[in-house]
């Protein structure tokens, strides 16, 4: 969400449907339908406008996940969990603030990944594996910059820039000296633009790169982990008031180039809403 001024509370909702049945190796797609994995969550956003130039956002998450695998021949396996996620807890400042005369942003943000949600979840006595809990079990550093600027005067577009990266620690799911488990460290970087109409509907239409580092097991590598990944994501704003907002994105991959052979998205669904309280007369800007 865009600036939050000085005792202005914004709040979001929103609903993911993650559908995960494409099997890659490195950058080609395997012929592959034995695997199948659903992440469905909801994530609740709130910021607070602590002061003009700073804001507290806090990110609270749910999962629900269910993998199976039926191979062609040999026994099927199906796995599921659930629970809270983890949390995020980011301070972020605007170094260019938005405003009638120049509509340009800039704010940069840092803070914690709290770990909340739990991460020894069993089936059978089995531990799952470290990508099938509801939280990491581990605290994380985040970086956050955002950037928009309005490109013509004569059209209602604008372009938007944000990057994070996320660094992560190591979680002693196993007990300690049995050796940590680190999920690898993630960067996620996003560019487009958003067209505002003189209608309740606005459209916005980003590129979105994603890249990790392999996970790390007693500090070496596992593999099948980490890559890069491309995506389209379109999006329709609908301005249901002045300070509320509703929005349905999608993410559709564009290229993946992942190391060695990975389960991996197929398409990817959201639907939020929005609400701005405590400031008026400063519409809600997504």
């Amino acid at each position: 969400m865009s600036t939050s001024l000085k005792g202005v509370w914004q709040f979001g909702i929103t609903y993911e449907y993650n559908s995960l049945n494409s099997v890659y190796a490195g950058a080609s797609k395997l012929n592959d339908d034995t695997r199948e994995r659903l992440t469905q969550s909801i994530i609740i956003e709130t910021n607070y406008g602590i002061t003009n130039s700073f804001r507290l956002t806090a990110l609270f998450s749910f999962v629900n996940q269910t993998r199976s695998i039926d191979p062609i021949y040999g026994i099927s396996n199906e796995l599921s969990s659930r629970g809270f996620g983890d949390a995020l807890i980011m301070l972020k400042y605007n170094l260019i603030s938005l405003n009638i005369l120049d509509n340009r942003e800039l704010a940069f943000g840092a803070g914690l990944k709290v770990p909340l949600g739990k991460s020894e979840i069993t089936s059978g006595e089995i531990l799952l594996p470290a990508d099938m809990q509801p939280g990491t079990g581990s605290w994380d550093g985040v970086f956050w910059a955002y950037y928009s600027e309005k490109l013509f005067v004569e059209l209602p577009l604008n372009i938007f820039i944000n990057a994070s990266y996320k660094i992560n620690s190591t979680n002693e799911r196993f007990g300690i000296n049995r050796g940590g488990y680190k999920f690898g460290n993630e960067f996620i970087s996003s560019i487009g633009f958003g067209y505002r109409t003189d209608t309740f509907i606005d459209f916005t239409l980003f590129a979105r790169f994603r890249n990790t580092n392999p996970d790390e097991f007693g500090d070496q590598d596992i593999s099948n982990t980490g890559g890069n990944w491309l995506y389209l994501v379109p999006g329709i704003n609908f301005k249901i008031y002045q300070t509320l907002t509703a929005r349905l994105s999608s993410q559709l991959p564009l290229y993946r180039e992942l190391k060695g052979t990975q389960l991996t998205t197929t398409f990817t669904t959201a639907l939020s809403l929005f609400i701005s309280i405590g400031g008026l007369s400063n519409p809600l800007r997504l």
